[in-house]
């Protein structure tokens, strides 16, 4: 028996309601995620389907249980209404689980590479409400925006970390995770993405969770995703935020 939708278009519908709600974090298992519908059951003529998302191991394991689980909750809460007008089907429910996937023929020396210490990240574990499900040359990231900036700044040869995370320990115990940190001929600036589907936080809220580098002297420049849209144009955003950082340089 085939499901009521096709999966692609049910995932695609669900997440244009996730855009709407902001939770970055569904959208991200869902795109991440190999999405399937299975029949679980039938009952007085209705056919009920369970949403299976395995999800790469990495992501998967970037979420706590709980996570998961309020986020199967969110999805089964936007997928269900599209079951509303029918009458011979309905969704059970959702299940998160992780994927198995084709096993790399280097996969054990990459483990005992890990056990090692090398090629340890703690990237993309902080904001787990935002999940860094991109990667790029071993680095991940949160949008194609900021893989192309990343890649502009590299080109620009600026020495760049993306999502690196900065713990602080006082009176308040601060953890967080900037888009990008550069530094330029001794001086730090902090990059923020701003305005795509995974960056729903407002420049306000982003830059109160900024304060405890902020306080150090450590200044901030808001990119807007929409100047990312292609190399070209990154490239220009980057010539900009150099004209920036040498005036900042030769103000000091």
């Amino acid at each position: 028996m085939y499901p009521p939708f096709n999966m692609e278009d049910l995932a695609a519908g669900a997440v244009e309601a996730f855009k709407m709600l902001g939770d970055a974090r569904a959208i991200a298992v869902l795109v991440s995620g190999e999405c399937s519908l299975e029949l679980v059951d039938t009952n007085f003529g209705v056919n009920y389907w369970q949403l299976m998302i395995a999800l790469p191991v990495p992501l998967y394991y970037a979420m706590t249980e709980a996570e998961r689980e309020t986020t199967s909750m969110a999805i089964s809460d936007v997928v269900k209404p599209f079951y509303a007008r029918l009458t011979d089907d309905d969704l059970s429910g959702v299940t998160i689980a992780p994927r198995v996937g084709e096993a790399p023929d280097n996969w054990r020396d990459e483990a005992l590479r890990y056990v090692k210490g090398e090629g340890v990240t703690n990237q993309g574990r902080v904001r787990s409400d935002n999940i860094a499900s991109r990667e790029h040359q071993g680095l991940l990231f949160r949008s194609k925006a900021e893989v192309t900036l990343f890649i502009a700044l590299t080109r620009a040869q600026l020495a760049v970390s993306p999502l690196p995370v900065f713990v602080r320990i006082g009176k308040f115990y601060n953890r967080l995770e900037p888009d990008f940190v550069v530094v330029y001929k001794g001086l730090t600036f902090i990059i923020e993405v701003d305005g795509d589907t995974y960056h729903r936080e407002s420049p306000a809220e982003a830059d109160k969770r900024l304060v405890p580098l902020t306080w150090e002297g450590v200044e901030v420049r808001r990119i807007r995703a929409a100047d990312l849209s292609s190399d070209s144009a990154a490239d220009d955003v980057v010539k900009d935020l150099i004209d920036f950082m040498s005036k900042r340089k030769a103000a000091r």
